[in-house]
């Protein structure tokens, strides 16, 4: 019987670095460019709240796909009303961050990405995103041209919990079939390594090692 293997990859920071600082200044461009006086810390600080991956205790699986854009965009508008911000500027903001987020010019994949996952297929394992981030995210690595690689996407913003929460993990394991050998490979010490672990995942924390050192991992 062939051995169901799966590897899980996390997306930012693991298998691509942004090219520019997307979630903390396309708004503040736009409502900057719109003649509005904006402290950034405090818009960053505002709009972190609103992020699910800044408060992954918080389950929030009746509010996922559209929805959690829908959200995003009345917390936004919290601080849009504070500031005396219309609600059609809001709107332009809020736009034109979906763009840029959308946008797979604004991510680099590193250098030895493709190699590795290629190999990793060649080694037997199926490959899988497990990310916490936007629910369009299977779009863009389909834009990145690395959609072939991967098997399925866990994306928390479609599952409606974030990492390192185990209720995404098991969601996880159920999709691959519960694989009989499988990796957590991630940036994050707590979302991906912590995480990982608790769900009974072996785990492989990219810190520090290039991607294609994974290779020497797993065999």
């Amino acid at each position: 019987m062939k051995m169901n293997k799966a590897l899980f990859w996390d997306f930012d920071g693991t298998l691509v670095y942004n090219a520019s600082p997307i979630w903390r200044y396309s708004i503040y461009t736009v409502l900057t460019n719109l003649d509005y006086e904006i402290d950034i810390e405090e818009l960053r600080t505002h709009m972190r709240k609103g992020y699910s991956w800044s408060i992954p205790e918080i389950p929030y699986t009746g509010q996922t796909g559209e929805v959690w854009w829908d959200k995003l965009f009345e917390h936004l508008l919290l601080f849009c009303d504070i500031h005396m911000i219309s609600k059609e500027h809001a709107k332009k903001a809020f736009t034109y961050l979906k763009e840029q987020v959308k946008d797979s010019n604004n991510y680099k994949l590193y250098e030895d990405a493709v190699p590795t996952l290629r190999e990793c297929l060649e080694m037997g394992y199926k490959n899988y995103i497990l990310s916490n981030n936007f629910p369009d995210l299977p779009l863009v690595i389909k834009d990145l041209g690395i959609a072939d690689y991967f098997t399925d996407y866990i994306v928390s913003a479609n599952v409606g919990y974030e990492k390192p929460r185990i209720e995404i993990f098991q969601y996880a394991l159920k999709l691959a079939g519960y694989p009989n050998e499988c990796y957590m490979i991630g940036d994050n010490p707590t979302a991906d390594i912590e995480g990982g672990k608790t769900a009974g995942m072996k785990t492989i924390l990219v810190h520090g090692i290039e991607l294609s050192d994974i290779i020497k991992e797993l065999k």
